[in-house]
């Protein structure tokens, strides 16, 4: 449902209020409360993404890969376990092996072999006599021991498996020279997931930053930028607080993938809806028109645009589902999910908060637009030639006699109608007059 409302004056066509953009208008404030709202509910009653992320870590190995079969029928056949979770616990020392190295390794084994929860076989080649040469390397300083752990490599429980045994070391006093490492698939895919979710912090801040100074340099006007990364943060907050919640309800597994690629999803499509809706509201009001009239052509103009370019995503996105790589497949429906948060939140919260802010002229453009007619380098003015141009100091000027108030900024050629130069008492002609020199 649309109406219409008077002449544009820079284009002299009837435009449309859609009735979406209307209740935005009306209700702006309450919209942005209501989107801060639910991201403080989110943040306060979930836990954040990366700790659900580790409560619903999914397993790293396809399932029906033959090579995960065949390692669950020898670990039954061998009553070693049924996981692929698979650790090793190295022993050095500065000097060769002796008998406190033993009797070090000898605790460590009871200790391992107790903790039946996360520690399902014990390989102790070195403990046997038949087999210990062969489990210490050729100059004596070094041996181990593999350990077939409770849950498979990726999973919640074999990351507390490998939490679980170093531990165990950490807590056994070791002789003076030995060092203890914690190493093998196992560790290896927990330590991964730790990583990410670290990383996560220094990339987002790397990011906020790029954009702020990138958006700065275009649209010369710290509110302008800061508003608009604010209501990205409030869009990415939302999202990942709906991932979050599907995934601490059981709903969704999850990934250290996952939650990285859906920040990154989040912050890059809500700062290029974020440019749509600014861009396009400061490009109405350098044609000439008022404030509200800019927000219905902003709205018209991008919402669409917003829409279609979020489902894209979304739709691609969700496709990952049907991969059997199960870190692929837990992409799928989190990505989604969340891009169609921040598509919604763009279309809702953006005009929103264009709305209360152009009401204090928050937004309206700081750089001046350059018109260029024709194949020539000439400066143009409404249409035709200015004799009076180029001014020989800057010039105070920057509003046409002949066209709409539009504020600090110039006009466009195709908004003015063609006409002679400035006329006897007009203000561009008494600026002009009263330049220095």
């Amino acid at each position: 449902m649309t109406i219409k409302y008077a002449n544009d004056p820079g284009t002299g066509t009837h435009a449309e209020k859609p009735l979406i953009a209307r209740i935005i208008h009306a209700f702006a404030v309450p919209i942005i409360l209501g989107w801060i709202a639910i991201c403080v509910a989110l943040s306060v009653f979930i836990p954040s993404l990366e700790e659900v992320g580790q409560e619903r870590s999914v397993s790293l190995s396809p399932k029906e890969a033959p090579s995960y079969q065949a390692m669950k029928h020898i670990g039954q056949a061998f009553n070693e376990g049924n996981t692929d979770s698979v650790a090793m616990i190295v022993l050095e020392g500065k000097q060769p092996l002796g008998d406190e190295a033993h009797k070090y390794y000898d605790a460590l084994i009871r200790k391992l072999r107790a903790d039946t929860k996360h520690v399902q076989s014990v390989q102790d080649f070195w403990g046997d006599p038949l087999t210990a040469a062969g489990a210490q390397s050729n100059d004596g300083k070094a041996t181990y021991v593999q350990l077939n752990l409770a849950g498979n490599q990726g999973e919640p429980l074999a990351n507390e498996s490998v939490e679980a045994v170093r531990k165990i070391v950490a807590d056994t006093p070791r002789p003076p020279g030995i060092t203890t490492y914690v190493t093998g698939a196992a560790a290896l895919v927990a330590d991964m997931h730790h990583s990410g979710d670290k990383s996560m912090v220094k990339i987002t801040i790397t990011t906020v930053v790029v954009i702020f100074v990138m958006l700065l340099l275009v649209y010369r006007s710290p509110i302008t930028v800061i508003m608009l990364l604010l209501t990205v943060g409030v869009e990415l907050t939302a999202a990942r607080g709906v991932v979050a919640l599907l995934g601490h309800t059981g709903a969704i597994g999850l990934s250290t993938f996952a939650v990285s690629l859906l920040t990154s999803l989040a912050i890059a499509a809500g700062t290029d809806y974020g440019i749509f809706i600014f861009g396009r509201y400061q490009e109405a009001r350098q044609a000439g028109e008022d404030r509200e009239t800019a927000f219905y052509t902003m709205y018209r103009g991008t919402a669409h645009v917003i829409l279609g370019s979020g489902l894209t995503i979304a739709g691609a996105t969700f496709c990952l589902k049907f991969a059997r790589m199960p870190y692929f497949e837990t992409l799928g429906i989190p990505c989604a999910v969340g891009m169609l948060v921040a598509v919604f939140a763009a279309l809702t919260l953006g005009p929103a908060v264009l709305t209360v802010g152009s009401r204090f002229g928050l937004f309206d453009p700081k750089r001046l637009l350059k018109v260029r007619a024709g194949a020539g380098s000439a400066r143009w003015w409404c249409g035709g030639r200015c004799p009076f141009w180029p001014p020989r100091a800057p010039s105070p000027w920057s509003v046409c006699s002949r066209c709409p108030d539009i504020g600090p900024t110039t006009t466009t050629a195709p908004t003015c109608p063609t006409s002679s130069p400035p006329t006897k008492g007009s203000p561009l002609r008494n600026a002009i007059s009263r330049r220095p020199g």
